[in-house]
């Protein structure tokens, strides 16, 4: 490789070195890099330059990726926050019901329990006012207990009822609200 070869190539360490192996001199070799001094300084800027181009086209690459990503985990955010407000309204709505319908079982229980202590203190009153017609006494409370039970199974029938209005209608699927996201 001649002096005049690597002017015209560009001048690298290695072209440097073959071309004082080769006998071109220290003087061609110095002549070659001053001539190659200013096409050598515009290609190291052309270089930079497409680095620079590319660092800044893989930056803008990478701040759009995240950028989209950033939109898709908030509208998996948002979706998720609703479905959880959507399954803790259902849950409360489910646990008032489960109250209401405990408080009315509790009091049908109460009742029933007021009835029945009527019944036995009235049972009681009689065969103490009359031990002989004891017999009477007892046939009577029958009669009571008899209506009251019919009332009893009434009332729960009605209760029944309600219980199973009531949980058709928490169960029941709400309409849907048109999504802002992704579901």
């Amino acid at each position: 490789m001649t002096a005049i070869h690597v002017a015209q190539q560009g001048v690298t360490w290695g072209s440097i070195l073959i071309s004082i192996v080769s006998g071109g001199g220290l003087g061609a070799v110095f002549i070659a890099v001053i001539k190659n001094r200013a096409p050598m300084r515009e290609l190291a800027i052309k270089s930079d330059e497409k680095l620079r181009a590319s660092e800044e086209k893989l930056r803008k690459d990478l701040m759009d990726q995240l950028s989209k990503q950033e939109a898709d985990h908030f509208a998996r955010v948002t979706s998720l926050e609703s479905r959880i407000d959507e399954q803790r309204e259902t849950y409360e709505s489910r646990i008032e019901l489960e109250r209401v319908l405990h408080a009315n079982d509790i009091s049908t229980m109460r009742h029933r329990m007021n009835n029945l202590d009527q019944c036995l203190t009235m049972l009681l009153a009689l065969i103490e006012e009359n031990p002989e017609k004891a017999q009477a006494a007892a046939k009577r409370v029958r009669e009571m207990r008899a209506k009251q039970e019919a009332s009893e199974v009434a009332e729960k029938a009605t209760l029944a009822a309600a219980k199973v209005v009531a949980s058709a209608t928490v169960a029941a699927p709400k309409p849907a609200k048109p999504s802002k996201g992704k579901p």
